[in-house]
């Protein structure tokens, strides 16, 4: 049965699907994604050796435009004044904390740590989101997932909900995205299949995600990007957005 989205949301690209392409081939990388009609692009670490006008120019010219990009935390910590350089010259200006994992004490400090990076970016015009595993939807902290607990402890970090990893967590992504609609500015937009004891990426419409009801619960303003972790490159690209079209029409 088919599902129409009732609303047309634009849906980018999260470089990281084509991390291994964009290593071998940057630029040529760069315009298959481009032909390919997507037009936003998160990064993700991989800038081809390019430095910040470089890389924007080498997107625009492309009709390509990045709007935010993952940076891990040795590098927020170690060098946070480069990192802000560095996107301001691509343009980019949102910032997405992207992996953590450790003790309780550890979780409570690192929600104290995005505090304080979060302000320190909002004035460099940057805001600072967090992005979800499952296991901050799984495990819990003072009786409740540890995801809520971190924006409970930051109020100024914002959200960039990984929805497919809420559905692998056990819990409703579309009533995520509702409870924080006014903190996520960014979506990500996955299909899982159960995979033994674990989860594999799939190409959108071929997992168990409900993606288009996410889709129609993604707050007004919010970028969503497509990722799929394991991936066969440009070919999963085009399938999925193939299967967006279905979605729509």
């Amino acid at each position: 049965m088919s599902h129409n989205v009732k609303h047309s949301v634009s849906v980018g690209l999260q470089l990281y699907t084509l991390r291994d392409q964009l290593a071998q081939d940057f630029l040529g990388t760069l315009d298959a994604v481009a032909r390919s009609g997507i037009t936003e692009v998160e990064l993700a670490g991989e800038y081809g050796g390019l430095d910040g006008p470089a890389l924007r120019a080498a997107l625009t010219e492309r009709g390509l435009t990045a709007t935010a990009a993952h940076i891990g935390g040795e590098a927020l910590e170690n060098d946070l004044a480069g990192q802000v350089h560095f996107l301001q010259g691509v343009g980019v200006t949102r910032v997405v904390y992207p992996w953590f994992k450790g003790e309780e004490a550890q979780w409570l400090a690192l929600a104290d740590q995005l505090e304080g990076w979060a302000m320190e970016l909002a004035g460099a015009g940057l805001s600072l989101s967090y992005h979800n595993h499952d296991h901050e939807i799984r495990d819990h902290l003072d009786g409740q997932p540890i995801l809520d607990l971190l924006l409970e402890r930051a109020p100024s970090l914002g959200l960039e909900l990984d929805t497919a990893w809420v559905h692998a967590g056990g819990l409703d992504p579309v009533e995520y995205l509702r409870r924080y609609a006014d903190r996520t500015t960014l979506v990500h937009l996955k299909d899982l299949r159960r995979e033994g004891d674990g989860w594999r990426t799939v190409e959108l419409g071929a997992g168990e995600v409900p993606l288009a009801a996410i889709l129609d619960a993604v707050p007004a303003g919010a970028s969503v990007f497509y990722e799929q972790d394991q991936a066969d490159g440009l070919n999963s690209l085009r399938t999925s957005l193939a299967f967006l079209k279905t979605l729509r029409n």
